[in-house]
């Protein structure tokens, strides 16, 4: 699967774009990239009935059998981009927009695992549906901290790889700025989306009926 992840980089640096001129095509640009990552912190919440959890469970496609319907391990990637640019003067007096700082965003939003209301804490049903969505939390973190790194460097490859734009019209900074995101989000998107896919595919490896009847003995 990381073979297929760097093929995805690859493809994504001969993505076509045509958005400069001779004007600006010769231009070297060498924005300053950021990429940060947050994990943010986990919540467990309490407050909801089984029903409730089985509600949410079946809105994010993530239904447990068994006991473990008691429980639900629930978090989105979130993932932005934001961009400060400059111009620069040509000789016709018309204007080659570059990015400045590009800032890219890959972490988790509202990690957050619910345990139905019904069940008693400190009992072994709650503790045994506590671990096993700590374990499906554990797997988000264990994906992500695996693929951040190729990430980060694919990512400020890509950014700096991207070309100035042309423009006569200076007042055109915003719209070219928003035109850069775009290019930005179109050439990211699939890697964040392969990471996603990935998530999934491991969490799948824990919710299987071997093992949840393995982890429903504990308590018998």
């Amino acid at each position: 699967m990381k073979k297929l992840f760097f093929m995805l980089i690859f493809s994504s640096f001969f993505s076509s774009s045509a958005f400069c001129n001779d004007e600006c095509s010769n231009i070297q640009i060498n924005p300053k990239v950021t990429v940060l990552s947050s994990y943010n912190k986990l919540t467990i919440d309490k407050t909801k009935t089984k029903q409730e959890v089985t509600n949410l469970a079946k809105e994010n496609n993530h239904l447990e059998n068994g006991v473990f319907a008691n429980g639900l391990s629930n978090t989105n990637i979130k993932f932005y981009i934001e961009l400060k640019t400059s111009s620069i003067k040509t000789d016709n007096s018309k204007y080659c927009i570059i990015p400045d700082e590009v800032t890219v965003l890959l972490g988790f939003d509202s990690p957050t695992i619910y345990i139905a209301k019904e069940l008693q804490e400190g009992s072994c049903e709650y503790d045994i549906v506590l671990n096993h969505e700590k374990t499906h939390q554990q797997i988000n973190k264990k994906i992500l901290d695996f693929y951040l790194p190729l990430f980060k460097s694919a990512s400020t490859t890509i950014i700096k790889n991207t070309k100035a734009f042309y423009t006569e019209n200076i007042s055109d900074n915003e719209k070219i700025l928003q035109d850069y995101i775009a290019i930005y989000n179109q050439k990211l998107t699939p890697l964040v989306d392969f990471i996603k896919n990935e998530i999934i595919t491991e969490q799948k490896k824990l919710d299987n009926p071997e093992n949840y009847k393995y982890e429903s003995l504990i308590c018998s």
